[in-house]
């Protein structure tokens, strides 16, 4: 008996504690980078896991079932995301690269674009002959659309204006690979082949999408900050369920 009352201690202390630590790392993300639902998703699992720990005793065990599959299911889903877009499919020899936005906080690139653009500058060096287009619009906290500020990390880093082609509309992982796909027919013969770069976390649902597009695409996948884990696997989570139910 006094096992099993420790015990429950220590399991609503556990709860306590991921309930604080998901909500600061909330209201971190909040401060220092752009909002976002995955923002918005992080604070409401901290929320949750606290509120699961105060009222620890009087919770239903239907309820605390449930909670616990579906938590273990995204575990799940996000451990799968991270192996899919953790194994690289670049051949080096593709004919473009597609990279794909991410947050500027006013002018300044975020970490997480920055990464993106590393990886694609990594990816110059081994086949300099590739174009590469960097492909996002301008969101409500950006000063300059992704698209316009990505070409100029590149070309600042020693990529030629010639090979950097600027898409600066799309506004969703669907509209990036349309317009990407419409710069690029113009450029390259029919049959070209591409490489798209994005973290690991959104390689699966991207991959997915470049083919529904039309394009034959291989990957390469950054590897996410673990301060982004909640906030970006949680919402990719529930997209890519979203994508297995509607198709889209």
């Amino acid at each position: 008996m006094a096992g099993l009352k420790w015990g429950r201690r220590a399991l609503r202390a556990v709860l306590l504690v991921l309930g604080a630590a998901f909500t600061a790392n909330a209201i971190w993300l909040a401060l220092t980078a752009n909002l976002t639902i995955g923002t918005g998703l992080a604070a409401l699992l901290g929320l949750g896991f606290a509120a699961w720990g105060l009222w620890f005793d009087r919770a239903r065990w239907p309820v605390v079932l449930a909670a616990s599959l579906a938590l273990a299911g995204l575990a799940g889903l996000s451990g799968f995301l991270v192996v899919y877009g953790s194994q690289q499919s670049a051949t080096y020899d593709e004919d473009a690269v597609i990279v794909l936005g991410a947050a500027v906080h006013g002018d300044e690139l975020s970490r997480t674009l920055v990464g993106r653009l590393d990886a694609a500058l990594a990816y110059h060096q081994r086949n300099p002959s590739a174009l590469i287009v960097v492909s996002g619009g301008q969101g409500p906290q950006e000063n300059l659309p992704e698209g316009v500020a990505m070409g100029a990390y590149l070309t600042e880093h020693g990529v030629p204006t010639e090979l950097v082609v600027v898409e600066d509309k799309a506004t969703s992982t669907e509209e990036n690979f349309a317009f990407a796909k419409a710069l690029l027919d113009s450029r390259l013969p029919a049959g070209y082949q591409v490489v798209l770069v994005t973290d690991e976390f959104h390689v699966y649902r991207a991959t997915w999408i470049a083919k529904r597009a039309g394009l034959t695409a291989s990957h390469l996948g950054r590897a996410t900050p673990w301060y982004f884990w909640a906030a970006n696997f949680g919402r990719e989570d529930l997209m890519v369920i979203k994508l297995w139910v509607t198709g889209s």
